[in-house]
């Protein structure tokens, strides 16, 4: 703390999402940014008792290692898919008024240090919703009975109707996200003067925040998969993911989806963008059809050579997934455009059919008039052949 500043981290609620949280946490640590409130909501509770706790290799271990049998003590079943995922919680539902993730008692009992939660300097707070008189309960850290901490933990994560709902002397508690499930006025409450608001933008009411402060946001920009699929692979994807963005946030690395080194991209604009530019004007041959192209890639009305420095963002990471490039790792330019070029070279090689590829064959082909006419169907297929023709001239 300096002063009488206070920063507060605020994690929304968000499932088996939660895992993108511990990412955050990850870069926070690495970039050494203090703070001195986290408020939670259902999963972000549970990331947050931990970041009071300063427990960071503990969380990281718990959804490393975070499974469907550890939650639900291997009582569910019948998953393969997430259909069957889906039929599997309704059948639960129907049954037993939800899933009973009675695994989640033992990782609380876990992951919860008592001693250092309550003597940690960090403040905390959690909402929880009371289903009986339907109004939520908001708790600071002073007003948590040390026997009825992992009850609270658990009662703001209970994701009803999914989850089975958790009594607490004699009354059923559910989900935060029933009331607020990004806890910034919460936080705001408890005296923050800043706030990280990581928010996995999952379902969950939201209120409008009470008191302007400055406010970072992250927020994923890759898919985290379902939020009630707790799985493994599943999580430490997503931890990379809650990092890489984090990282990125704070200007230390940079890109969208996928994540590069700094300067990468101004790097691949002073190599690529010329040739790219070019070609670009020589297919889209009218500022009407380039305006079109634009509005459907959902890039705002610039000037030409900014548009242009979008597209091409835009089309070096749909390059990346065409390819199924590996968008959890940081690359430096030379390392990204290596992979790209071989993995076009394989797939040419043996005539492999990939989205995009018969522009690309157009643009070498130079039909330019059939390219332009796929180009307006098409434009994230044509800016990606064109970025692909452009690396491949190189």
């Amino acid at each position: 703390m300096f002063g009488d500043f206070m920063r507060a981290v605020v994690l929304s609620g968000g499932g088996s999402k939660g895992a993108y949280q511990i990412g955050v946490w990850k870069a926070l640590r690495q970039l050494n940014i203090k703070y001195e409130i986290v408020a939670g909501t259902s999963v972000g509770a549970l990331n947050g008792a931990m970041m009071v706790q300063k427990n960071y290799y503990k969380a990281y271990k718990l959804w490393s290692n975070i499974s469907m049998e550890k939650m639900f003590d291997g009582k569910f079943e019948n998953y393969d898919d997430t259909i069957s995922l889906y039929k599997e919680y309704f059948k639960n539902f129907v049954k037993n008024k939800g899933a009973k993730p009675s695994g989640l008692d033992t990782i609380v009992n876990d992951i919860l240090n008592k001693n250092r939660f309550y003597k940690s300097k960090i403040d905390f707070g959690l909402i929880t919703f009371n289903k009986t008189n339907k109004k939520p309960k908001i708790l600071q850290k002073k007003d948590i009975p040390e026997n009825k901490l992992k009850d609270y933990l658990i009662a703001s994560s209970s994701a009803y109707p999914a989850f089975t709902t958790r009594e607490i002397e004699g009354t059923e508690f559910i989900d935060g996200g029933y009331y607020d499930n990004i806890p910034i006025n919460l936080a705001i409450d408890m005296g923050a003067d800043e706030a990280i608001v990581v928010d996995l933008t999952t379902i969950g009411l939201r209120k409008a925040t009470k008191k302007k402060i400055k406010t970072i946001k992250i927020i994923p920009r890759n898919d985290l998969g379902s939020f009630l699929l707790f799985d493994k692979d599943l999580a430490r994807r997503n931890i990379k993911y809650g990092y890489n963005d984090a990282m990125k946030v704070f200007n230390k690395y940079e890109g969208y989806k996928y994540t590069f080194k700094l300067h990468s991209i101004e790097k691949f604009k002073t190599k690529y963008k010329e040739t790219f530019t070019y070609t670009f004007n020589k297919i889209i041959n009218s500022k009407t059809a380039q305006a079109s192209i634009a509005k459907l890639l959902k890039i705002d009305k610039d000037n030409n050579s900014k548009i242009i420095d979008k597209i091409l963002l835009k089309a070096l990471e749909h390059v990346g997934e065409t390819l199924s490039i590996d968008d959890t790792k940081i690359y430096s330019l030379n390392k990204f455009i290596k992979l790209v070029k071989k993995d076009l070279n394989i797939r040419k090689k043996y005539n492999i059919k990939t989205k995009g590829l018969e522009i690309y064959n157009l643009i070498k082909e130079e039909k330019y008039a059939k390219v332009k006419k796929e180009a307006l169907k098409k434009p994230i297929d044509f800016i990606t052949a064109l970025c692909l023709y452009t690396i491949d001239e190189d």
